[in-house]
Order: C-alpha cells, then sequence, then structure tokens
C-alpha cells in the first residue's frame, strides 16, 4: 500500500545507491494529493422494526462516485496488504496488516544480490522499527556507531513525534482510506478479473513531489460492497523500466489483528541523534 514508509524506502533506496526520488515521491505518506468532494452514500431504508442498507451498484455510479464510495466502504476496517513497487532495477516488496489500534510491516528492498529488510510496527501510541545498520544510519538518523549497535533490533518511539511517525504512517484502519487518495478526472475501465474476482477499474492519478501526475487504476468489485481489491500504480510501465511501476492487492478487509509489542525495544528519545531526514528532531529525555 502506498503506507509504505517514505523514509524507510528512502534510506533503502540510498543504501542501494540508486536514486529513487521519484519512486519514494510515489509510495511515501506525503504525496500531494486532493481528497475527492462528494462521498456517495449508501441509501437506508428504515422500518418500524429492522434498518436495511443497501450497497450501490457500480453501474449506477459515475467513476468519481464510485471511488468515494470506495473509500467509504474502506471505513476504518484491517486489511492485508501485499505490494510491490519497481523502479530502475529496484524492486521494493511491502507485506502488511493494519489494525484498530496496531498495524505492522515488513518491507524488502532488492538491487540485483543485495537485499535490505525492514520492519515496522505501531502499537497504541507507540511506534517500533527494526532494520539493518544501513537503514538505521539514514532513516532515523543514528550515528554509524549506533547503528552497528542497534542494527536488526527494536527500536520505540512515541507516535506523538511527527516525523518518526511516518514511520509507521498507514498501518492503522483510520489511516487506510488516506492511503488510497488519487484525483480526477475519473473515468471507467474495462471489468476484468483480479485474484479471480470480477472487478471494475476506476481510473484517476496521484501528484509527485515535483507536481507531475501519475496515472493510478484502482479495481472495485463488480458487485457487492465496493472495498478496493487493487491498486495499480503506471499501468503498463514495464518492470525494471526507469519509469516507477506498483502494485497494491488488499485482502481480509475486516480481519481482526491485534498486534504484540516487542518485549525487549530501546527509546530511540534515549539515543542521540534520534532524528530523521525532514523529522523534528528529538532529544534524550
Amino acid at each position: 500500500m502506498r503506507s509504505v514508509s517514505a523514509r524507510i524506502v528512502a534510506a533503502t533506496a540510498t543504501a542501494a545507491s540508486v536514486g529513487l526520488v521519484g519512486l519514494v515521491g510515489l509510495v511515501g505518506v506525503t504525496l500531494a494529493l486532493a481528497r475527492p468532494a462528494g462521498a456517495a452514500a449508501s441509501s437506508t431504508t428504515t422500518t418500524a422494526s429492522t434498518t436495511t442498507t443497501t450497497t450501490p451498484s457500480l453501474s449506477t455510479l459515475s467513476p468519481q462516485a464510485a471511488y468515494a464510495a470506495a473509500l467509504k466502504a474502506a471505513g476504518r476496517q484491517s486489511v492485508h496488504f501485499e505490494s510491490e513497487l519497481s523502479q530502475g532495477g529496484v524492486t521494493i516488496e511491502v507485506s502488511g496488516d493494519s489494525g484498530a489500534n496496531s498495524g505492522a510491516q515488513t518491507i524488502t528492498v532488492t538491487r540485483g544480490n543485495l537485499r535490505e529488510h525492514v520492519k515496522a510496527m505501531v502499537v497504541g501510541q507507540t511506534g517500533y522499527i527494526s532494520a539493518n545498520a544501513t537503514a538505521l544510519r539514514y532513516v532515523v538518523g543514528l550515528t554509524s556507531a549506533q547503528s552497528s549497535k542497534y542494527a536488526n533490533k527494536w527500536l520505540s518511539f512515541p507516535t506523538s513525534n511527527a516525523g518518526l511517525a511516518e514511520l509507521v504512517a498507514g498501518l492503522e484502519n483510520a489511516q487506510v482510506a488516506n492511503e488510497l487518495q488519487m484525483t480526477g478526472p475519473f473515468s471507467y475501465g474495462p471489468t476484468t478479473t483480479v485474484h479471480g474476482q470480477r472487478v471494475r477499474a476506476v481510473r484517476g492519478y496521484v501528484t509527485s513531489e515535483t507536481g507531475s501526475k501519475v496515472r493510478v487504476v484502482l479495481y472495485l468489485p463488480v458487485t457487492g460492497t465496493p472495498t478496493p481489491v487493487q491498486e495499480v500504480t503506471n499501468p503498463g510501465a514495464p518492470k525494471g523500466s526507469s519509469t516507477i511501476h506498483g502494485t497494491v492487492t488488499l485482502t481480509d478487509w475486516g480481519q481482526q489483528i491485534s498486534q504484540t509489542a516487542p518485549s525487549h525495544a530501546v527509546s530511540l528519545l534515549k539515543l542521540s541523534p534520534p532524528s530523521t531526514s525532514g523529522a523534528t528532531s528529538t532529544t534524550a529525555g
């Protein structure tokens, strides 16, 4: 999902010595997106004893209304996500789950024989990260000595720290719909099948940090509740090319997920300097 942390991706890409500024701008949580206007509400019929909610059919909705209905359907539900993004010979794979008050994801970056692994988790008001030394150096801003010492160990931080909180953005249910934001003009694409499910394509755009528009296709079920099935960034872009291409598959909507905080974690606030690029620096305390 776009819940892939921009800072984690940036750091692991830096470790691979690849310029992925465009990729980071697209998959991070700092996309300059405009929230679509007008959500499509479900129709509700009320009798003296029962309340029946009817989900609108995509065939009766405009593309923009269908997209808005998808955001509403996603609501605050838990979801499992699997994503793969590629650009310039670098592949970033993410697997994770969002939850009501917790969530977790594992990120793997591959370039040739080089593979980097980063884990991120949020439980309540605390975020956690476990990564190799290079990622700690460039994501969190630790010194080289600290990065080596705490490599692959759990580090904790309060999500009230705006800069560090970006490391776990998108892992709670309330944030999922924001990760699916795109802008118009909207249009319908063809009906197709994704993982055995008949879906209709809704086309839109995201805006990169450079201001350019990038095509995005969101696939919604033809029938039933329009919870998103898959999102594709730059459809048709060949893997391995200089053009970004990303696919996010969303399954198990409404699953019951609860993460358990690591039993032993070192506070980032007690390390110096526990800051991230562009993030608010913190001090020991």
